[in-house]
């Protein structure tokens, strides 16, 4: 479930209830609590443990289950969603179907109790209650504890990403601007449109977004390698695309800046240091629920300054971007033979 998605059904700090995965953990939560009671109050015989855990379960399950239901509807049309008011509706709908149990239980016990006066039992109403409330307050202080964990881990992650992403500008702006100096005696005209496509580029990298859709990727990756073949020339730099415009989803919401970098890594390590230049192979696949990216490249000669310290940094920025936005679901695979160097990653469809 994406993040949008839980914000829409989380209510507050409680976690999504209106799924069947929730709903049975909390019926296995309750059964563990309803074992615990059970063996607390054991009798003394097996078949009178046996019959208490039975009631006991089914009195714990009816509580929590319905409780569990119950917020889930409240969620749906609550609309202020206060940390104090959630905990008192809380409270309340436990409270409320702890006494609708305790007294099914006290009528229950009574009707089998044939020719006995019925005893209204209210110290066992109030102990129930009592327990109740000390379970949910437990129960919510440890949601709230792990939505404040988890709140603090996004806002850190996004806070890295920023930090990591802010670090691929001035490497990028350096070469952008070298490429224009040398088009402005050259070329006014051409250097005009390098400085509309920088102005596009730039628009990208700082846009706050922490995710844009592939066709913006892709554009930006096109502009910058305009830009660069007018540097480098067309006899030095060949671009390669492999990819199926049918079936690729230009749609997919992906992090920015993963394309272009690469593209710029492999044209300033692996082409630029070559004298005849070379061809930088971009293919992207649909693989069904993920989308393959790679980036190929020739290796230059041996002892030639390839910068390989600065390649370095920038491949283990972009593995950490992708193990921030995607966890172990995202990795970076990198092989080198002895003519190619291949760049390769696999990202989910979200």
């Amino acid at each position: 479930m994406s993040a949008s998605e839980t914000d829409t059904y989380s209510l507050g700090f409680l976690p999504n209830l209106c799924t069947l995965k929730a709903i049975l953990r909390v019926a296995i939560a309750a059964e563990v609590l309803a074992m615990v009671l059970a063996l607390a109050a054991a009798a003394d015989t097996y078949q009178a443990s046996i019959m208490k855990l039975v009631m006991t379960s089914l009195f714990v399950q009816w509580v929590v289950i319905s409780s569990t239901i119950s917020m889930c509807f409240y969620n749906k049309f609550a609309k202020n969603k206060q940390t104090m008011q959630i905990v008192m509706v809380s409270a309340g709908v436990v409270a409320f179907f702890t006494v609708c149990a305790s007294m099914l239980t006290i009528m229950a016990d009574s009707y089998n109790k044939v020719g006995e006066v019925f005893f209204w039992d209210t110290p066992f109403i109030l102990r129930n209650l009592f327990i109740s409330l000390v379970i949910t307050a437990l129960a919510l202080r440890y949601f709230y504890v792990q939505h404040q964990r988890d709140a603090h881990v996004v806002a850190d992650t996004d806070a890295k990403y920023d930090a990591l992403q802010s670090r691929m500008r001035p490497h990028f702006l350096f070469n952008s601007l070298n490429s224009i100096a040398m088009l402005v005696h050259q070329d006014p005209q051409q250097a005009e449109d390098a400085i509309l496509d920088l102005a596009d580029i730039f628009r990208t990298t700082l846009d706050r977004r922490n995710r844009i859709p592939l066709r913006e990727e892709l554009d930006v990756t096109l502009r910058y390698l305009r830009m660069e073949g007018l540097r480098l020339g067309k006899r030095r730099l060949n671009v390669v695309w492999d990819m199926d415009r049918n079936t690729l989803p230009f749609d997919m919401e992906i992090p920015p800046l993963l394309l272009q970098p690469l593209a710029e890594n492999a044209i300033y390590h692996g082409i630029q240091p070559r004298e005849e230049g070379g061809t930088l192979g971009i293919s992207l696949y649909d693989a069904g629920e993920r989308l393959d990216i790679v980036i190929t490249n020739p290796v230059p000669p041996e002892g030639t300054n390839t910068h390989q310290k600065g390649n370095h940094i920038a491949q283990e920025n972009l593995k950490n971007r992708l193990k921030l936005a995607y966890g172990s679901r995202a990795n970076l695979q990198i092989k080198r033979s002895r003519h190619q160097y291949r760049v390769s990653f696999s990202i989910p469809k979200e």
